[in-house]
């Protein structure tokens, strides 16, 4: 686990979810739709993009 992670995207820092959707597209072979990774990742945390 990586709660750092978390309290950052919290914070408004939006990019580093880019290393959370890494680690599901490693963790899936490159088969999760990043864009809707992240997109779930955001919800989850209750960040909006922009």
């Amino acid at each position: 686990g990586n709660p750092g992670i978390a309290d950052k995207i919290r914070s408004g820092k939006v990019a580093a979810a880019g290393a959370l959707v890494g680690a599901v597209m490693k963790a899936t072979r490159g088969q999760a739709d990043a864009a809707r990774v992240k997109e779930l990742i955001l919800e989850k945390l209750g960040v909006s993009e922009g």
